[in-house]
Parts: structure tokens; C-alpha cells; sequence
């Protein structure tokens, strides 16, 4: 039993060196290594220090204010699109109600697009993943841009279809918005990640050797 675990561990060795001797393969090792790493450090930097106060100033609360404002307002246009029960808005707040027989409103569901909705968060993470990517600092600028395009589009898809469940399904909003919604987001950041590294650090000289071989 002793030799086949020796066998077994020397196998993986073998195989491990093997991996590691060709240089693609230790770039995409470096490449994940520094995206798992930039996540963690990210994350408790945020969490546990006044890094917007380092990076606004005294705009925090204005940045967050404009980009909770900006989410909010798109995502009401699918919302008076798509959900049917009336609602009332104020500031980022909606106030779904219904008519009562002496033609009153009963407002019986509200739900607020706050500052951690504002999609703020996601976007600084990207920021710190492209600086940390390789590639020319003019592509990253316009893929930066590009990106945070897209993921403040599906802040705002999430926050229309967070809200449509709500008004037909409050109980399931917590656990679809702690185990679905929020990890949706940094799958997009991940799924931005992925194209950025296959198809825009490919190395030009590499490619004219692989050719001529």
C-alpha cells in the first residue's frame, strides 16, 4: 500500500513538472493564480478598510449615489414593461400596491435599490483585474470601458428580475438574491476576465513562431 501512494505521489510530480515545463501552460497557472488572488485582496481591502473614501475622496457618496440612481432609473423602464402590479416610485424606492373597493392604495410590497445594488463595487474589482492583467495599457482602457458597460447592463437585468420575483415570490427573494443574483455578477467579471486573457494577451511574436513551425 506504502509503494503505490509513493508511486502514485511520484506520478503526479512527473505529470505536474510536465505541465509546468511548457510555457503557455505556466501562464495560464500565473494568469489564475493572480486572478484568485486579486479577488481575495480585493475583497477584504473593501470590506475592511475606507478604500472608496482613498479612491473618491469626498465623492463616495456622490459616486454611489449616481451609479444607485442610474441602475435604478434603467431597470424601472422593464419593470413598467413587464410587471404587472402598479407601484409608485420615490428616490430609488419601489411601492407596489394594489386598489382597495373604496379606491385607496394598499401599498403591501416595498423594495429599495440601495448602495451595494449600485454596481460600484463590481466595477472597482474589474478595475484592479485589468490592471493587474497583461496587454498594452491602451487595449485594457477600451476592453476596461467595454466591460464596465456590460456589467452595469446585467446590474440592471438583475435588479428588474430581482424585483419582478419579489412581487410575485418575496419569500424566494433573499435566498435567489444571496445564491443566484449576486453570484451572477462576478461570473460576468469572471466570463470578462476569460475573454480578455484568450483572445487579447495573445503574444504576436508567438504567433508568427508557431506559424513558420
Amino acid at each position: 500500500m506504502t509503494d503505490f501512494f509513493i508511486n502514485t505521489i511520484n506520478r503526479v510530480k512527473k505529470e505536474l513538472l510536465a505541465i509546468w515545463k511548457i510555457e503557455k501552460n505556466r501562464q495560464i497557472i500565473k494568469d489564475v493564480a493572480l486572478l484568485a488572488i486579486a479577488t481575495v485582496v480585493f475583497h477584504f481591502i473593501y470590506w475592511h478598510t475606507n478604500m472608496n473614501e482613498w479612491i473618491f475622496g469626498p465623492f463616495s457618496q456622490t459616486v454611489y449615489d449616481f451609479f444607485r440612481h442610474l441602475a435604478f432609473n434603467l431597470s424601472e423602464i422593464p419593470c413598467r414593461a413587464f410587471i404587472k402590479t402598479p407601484f409608485d416610485i420615490k428616490d430609488t424606492t419601489y411601492y407596489f400596491y394594489i386598489i382597495q373597493p373604496n379606491g385607496m392604495k394598499f401599498y403591501n410590497l416595498i423594495m429599495e435599490v440601495n448602495i451595494d445594488c449600485s454596481g460600484v463595487k463590481q466595477l472597482l474589482q474589474f478595475l484592479l483585474i485589468m490592471l493587474l492583467c497583461r496587454g498594452s495599457w491602451k487595449k485594457k482602457t477600451v476592453y476596461y470601458i467595454a466591460g464596465c458597460i456590460i456589467i452595469l447592463f446585467f446590474n440592471v437585468v438583475r435588479i428588474f428580475l430581482l424585483t419582478a420575483l419579489f412581487v410575485d415570490h418575496p419569500d424566494l427573494f433573499q435566498p435567489v438574491h444571496d445564491w443566484i443574483a449576486r453570484p451572477m455578477m462576478y461570473i460576468i467579471i469572471f466570463s470578462l476576465w476569460l475573454i480578455w486573457i484568450t483572445y487579447f494577451t495573445t503574444n504576436k511574436k508567438e504567433n508568427k513562431s508557431e506559424t513558420k513551425a
